[in-house]
């Protein structure tokens, strides 16, 4: 199980301050504020704890900011397909690369692509995404916005939501309460 966390530890002032081809992006570190913690290092140890390889990417990242096996860092970087191709992609850049790291996941072949964004900021990178040269049923298949609807209201949360979402995809989960699963009513029915 591989996973592959395209994330910022910094936010863009401006949209998508990159520049990029089709394996290496040249982030303008100008165009970019502050270090705070975002949802992708919790993503990145939590999906570690449940067993996954997992690969970070973020132009920002200190040492020691994940618990991954590795971390791509610089404003200027380079992701080849290979580490794409098959593994559950998400995409948590905080604005500052989001369109390349959703079509370097699509294109490169990652087998799902999570994205951590509201719907609003969605309906400007969709229409990105087809002028890139998604289709819209490429976009229709986007997990977008990612997770699970836990009622999550912190980082840690949403975080575990998304990750539960991506194991459940992997293991043929439904995501559904056990309890109903299990039909624990007919049990208790039959008392």
């Amino acid at each position: 199980m591989r996973m592959v966390v395209f994330s910022s530890s910094a936010e863009a002032e401006m949209e998508e301050p990159v520049v990029c081809d089709a394996n290496r992006v040249t982030v303008d570190a100008s165009k970019c504020k502050g270090s705070s913690i975002s949802v992708a290092p919790f993503i990145s140890r939590f999906a570690k704890e449940v067993g996954f390889h997992v690969t970070v990417v973020d132009p920002f990242a200190e040492e020691n900011s994940y618990e991954a096996d590795e971390v791509i860092r610089g404003t200027t970087f380079e992701v080849g397909d290979e580490v794409v191709k098959g593994a559950y992609s998400v995409v948590a850049t905080r604005h500052v690369y989001d369109t390349w790291a959703i079509v370097k996941s699509v294109f490169g072949g990652a087998k799902e692509v999570a994205v951590v964004m509201s719907l609003r900021r969605a309906q400007v990178i969709l229409k990105r995404l087809l002028q890139a040269g998604l289709t819209k049923e490429q976009l229709a298949k986007l997990r977008l916005p990612a997770g699970l609807d836990l009622g999550a209201s912190n980082e840690r949360e949403i975080a575990l939501s998304i990750v539960s979402e991506v194991l459940a995809l992997e293991r043929g989960g439904t995501g559904r309460p056990l309890s109903q699963l299990k039909d624990l009513s007919s049990l208790v029915n039959s008392l």
